[in-house]
């Protein structure tokens, strides 16, 4: 994990200097940074939207084709057709997926980096952070984990420069330049976990991560483009959602250090500007009433028109095989059963007719005949080279 860990922590150890060491600031900076960096996704992403945008009136005819009809056929047949648009005009509905996985091993290594500050900002080694632990236990009384070291910087900040001399790799200047993890005076530690039992400036971190999570669920929900759906399962359960993740991020800020929710919060309302950003400067299409009555006359004019084989043929497909039970596709799907029968009724005579010429040698008779003139041909001219 390294491999990322440390790229990201050379980032955040950056933004700490930069603001001056306070950290919270720093965290600020880097979740800055990390939407300009994803922004090229974002607008990737709303390209991605506007194109299935511009469907949307067919799209509608096509659900429009199917409405009232709730057997799992008739579903299956309709995002069949939806799929197959989808593919004529070149929309990938997965396209928008890759932000979303770009963010998850960044938050992972921000997670691994808050744990870990002295190893991953401050760049001191594993023996120099045990030496460190030994020293501050004396101090504290407490224990540590050396591999979540967070807390141990906090207590660190307590003391001097002079407590730590001795230790490997830790200079004066390393010192100075440790986060600060305390905010309003020493109010709220971001090291610390946030607690029912200690009512304090803390529960701030789990209701605004609360807050600005379901605020940016909604707002995202209602600058995108959300798809045309009849399924009212589909809709109860994003409001179960909008609910849910919210408050899972909150059981999440009650077992981590507040550093990290502070982060979750910068990211829920950068997340939320960048949004409307893209929604003005790439606006999705608008249509009116006459937009979808053209959509629907267009599918209705192709389901006039029979599937045929590039020989002209029509062709049989399950996708057909029940429009003569339902109203809007019954006239169709009645011409196109009389076409096939008509069309098996004339294959059906010509095979016949291609039986009949191979049982009495049609083929082979006209070759013989044709022979046999040659034949006489021959010996009428011998016959004429004789009396000559």
């Amino acid at each position: 994990m390294d491999i990322i860990n440390k790229p990201i922590g050379y980032i955040l150890k950056f933004c700490n200097s930069l603001m001056g060491n306070q950290y919270i600031l720093a965290l600020l900076l880097f979740a800055l940074i990390v939407e300009i960096v994803l922004l090229p996704f974002g607008i990737k992403q709303q390209k991605n939207q506007i194109k299935q945008a511009k469907m949307r009136p067919k799209e509608m005819a096509i659900r429009k084709k199917y409405a009232g009809r709730d057997d799992q056929a008739t579903r299956q047949k309709m995002t069949m057709e939806i799929q197959e648009m989808y593919q004529k005009e070149g929309y990938n509905p997965m396209g928008g997926c890759l932000p979303l996985l770009i963010q998850l091993p960044i938050l992972l290594a921000l997670y691994n980096i808050v744990m870990n500050p002295l190893y991953y900002i401050c760049n001191l080694s594993t023996e120099a952070i045990d030496q460190i632990s030994t020293i501050v236990s004396s101090h504290t009384g407490a224990s540590y984990d050396a591999a979540r070291n967070i807390n141990l910087l906090g207590d660190m900040k307590k003391m001097s420069f002079a407590d730590f001399a001795n230790v490997e790799g830790m200079t004066e200047e390393v010192f100075e330049n440790l986060p600060n993890l305390s905010i309003f005076g020493g109010a709220l530690d971001l090291a610390a976990t946030p607690s029912f039992t200690s009512f304090n400036l803390l529960l701030l971190v789990p209701v605004l991560t609360f807050v600005s999570y379901f605020l940016s669920m909604k707002l995202t929900r209602k600058l995108t483009y959300q798809p045309a759906t009849t399924d009212k399962a589909m809709g109860c359960s994003n409001k179960i959602m909008d609910f849910m993740m919210p408050a899972f991020s909150v059981y999440i800020t009650f077992v981590v250090p507040a550093a990290i929710g502070v982060y979750w919060i910068f990211k829920c309302i950068l997340g939320m500007v960048k949004q409307i950003i893209l929604k003005f400067a790439m606006p999705f299409p608008v249509f009116t009433e006459e937009d979808y009555l053209a959509a629907e006359k267009e599918l209705a004019g192709k389901a006039q028109k029979e599937k045929r084989a590039p020989s002209g043929r029509v062709v049989r497909s399950l996708h057909h095989i029940d429009d003569e039970d339902f109203a809007d596709t019954a006239e169709a799907g009645r011409a196109r059963r009389e076409a096939l029968e008509a069309q098996a009724a004339e294959d059906a005579k010509l095979r016949a007719a291609n039986g009949k010429a191979s049982l009495f040698g049609g083929t082979r008779m006209k070759d013989d005949s044709k022979d046999e003139g040659s034949d006489k041909t021959t010996e009428n001219d011998n016959t004429d080279k004789g009396n000559e």
